[in-house]
């Protein structure tokens, strides 16, 4: 039962970084998203006023054990989305992968979270890719490396 729970939870917490994510409005401006390979930072817009207001700077990070969303732009805000009694998050990872088709509908953005759920002997891998529907060839972050979509 408790296993089964641990799995809701770890599910829940991809769901919540993928919609997010998805949320994400990027303009161009360096700072509306800079991605490193564990952490990333975003802004969302969302009051439709094209101003970047205290409450709409996003992002996630790894922080010890714990996966933490920002929440305020100033100050900088970190709230955990986990509880390190039930599972550790070990590792956190985004990578960046570009559709350079003429096609494209975005690039794609991997999440790769590894858990250690504290009645479970072996660590587990959570992969999820998000289409980046905002971002195209002349507006990709200029913090990252770009890497196939294949």
């Amino acid at each position: 039962m408790q296993r089964s729970q641990t799995q809701q939870e770890l599910r829940a917490l991809m769901d919540t970084l993928v919609h997010d994510i998805r949320r994400a409005q990027f303009q161009g401006d360096p700072q509306n998203l800079q991605i490193s390979p564990h952490q990333l930072l975003f802004t969302v817009n969302r009051n439709d006023n094209t101003l970047r207001d205290n409450n709409e700077c996003s992002g996630f990070r790894l922080n010890g054990n714990l996966l933490q969303t920002q929440t305020s732009c100033q100050p900088v805000v970190w709230t955990s989305l986990n509880d390190s009694r039930s599972f550790q998050v070990l590792a956190l990872k985004f990578q960046w992968e570009c559709d350079t088709e003429s096609s494209s509908q975005g690039d794609l953005l991997l999440i790769e979270v590894q858990t250690q759920a504290s009645q479970e002997p072996i660590p587990t891998t959570w992969q999820r890719h998000v289409r980046m529907r905002n971002v195209h060839a002349r507006m990709r972050p200029t913090t990252t490396t770009c890497t196939s979509a294949a």
